[in-house]
């Protein structure tokens, strides 16, 4: 009786690329934020009864501003995952960490959003001292600091890991330092435009993101992959 050695076939496994209205996602939502910020009205000063003040003051303005913010982070969903899914391919780690932050960071973000349509009813309200007291003690809360925390370290870095992810797999570098450069001007507290500047270049960067998986070339985006050879 003789051994018959067994000969496995190469198989042939298709990883699709991101849907293109995902990628359409990636552009637009931190565009959204962008011209929310722009549409809602500046308070004169980083204080509370003055950011009070500037609600009071537009209250519409403020309401168009956080619906298209919401609209924004809606977005992010569909589009945070199709950044993700080239980088979780080729660099595992990245992807993962990557998506992690980014995603706990828009939840984190969103739960800060709910308080919206309470600011606005104190903002409102005619006992704007007692608002303004009420507005500081909700804000240095526990769980308010720990949103705030999450939503820096989550919604702000997790995109940079995963521009780096996109780099290290093949993008140009365009994505990661206009991602950091969008990061590092938003922290500079520089006033209304250049807080605009760093949404900017945040949306510049995922503009360039969204464009190279698009075409997928330098990344291998939607080819096959071949398991089973030796």
């Amino acid at each position: 009786m003789s051994d018959q050695a067994t000969i496995l076939e190469p198989t042939v496994v298709h990883r699709p690329p991101p849907s293109r209205p995902a990628l359409l996602a990636l552009a637009l939502a931190p565009t959204l934020v962008l011209v929310a910020s722009l549409v809602q009205a500046s308070p004169t000063a980083h204080d509370t009864a003055s950011e009070l003040a500037s609600i009071a003051a537009a209250p519409v303005r403020y309401q168009v501003s956080a619906a298209i913010g919401f609209c924004a982070t809606l977005l992010f969903v569909p589009g945070l995952l199709a950044l993700a899914a080239p980088v979780r391919r080729a660099r595992p780690v990245l992807g993962a960490v990557g998506l992690g932050l980014s995603l706990t960071g828009l939840l984190a973000l969103v739960s800060l959003m709910g308080s919206g349509p309470v600011s606005l009813a104190m903002a409102q309200a005619p006992e704007r001292a007692a608002m303004v007291r009420v507005t500081d003690a909700y804000e240095s809360a526990p769980l308010t600091v720990a949103w705030m925390l999450l939503m820096l370290v989550g919604f702000v870095l997790g995109p940079v890991v995963l521009g780096v992810g996109l780099w290290r797999a093949g993008a140009t570098w365009a994505v990661p330092v206009l991602l950091f450069a969008g990061v590092v001007v938003q922290m500079l507290d520089g006033g209304r435009w250049a807080l605009a500047l760093g949404y900017a270049l945040t949306a510049g960067g995922m503009a360039v993101a969204a464009w190279v998986v698009w075409r997928g070339t330098a990344l291998g985006v939607g080819t096959p992959d071949v398991v089973g050879t030796p």
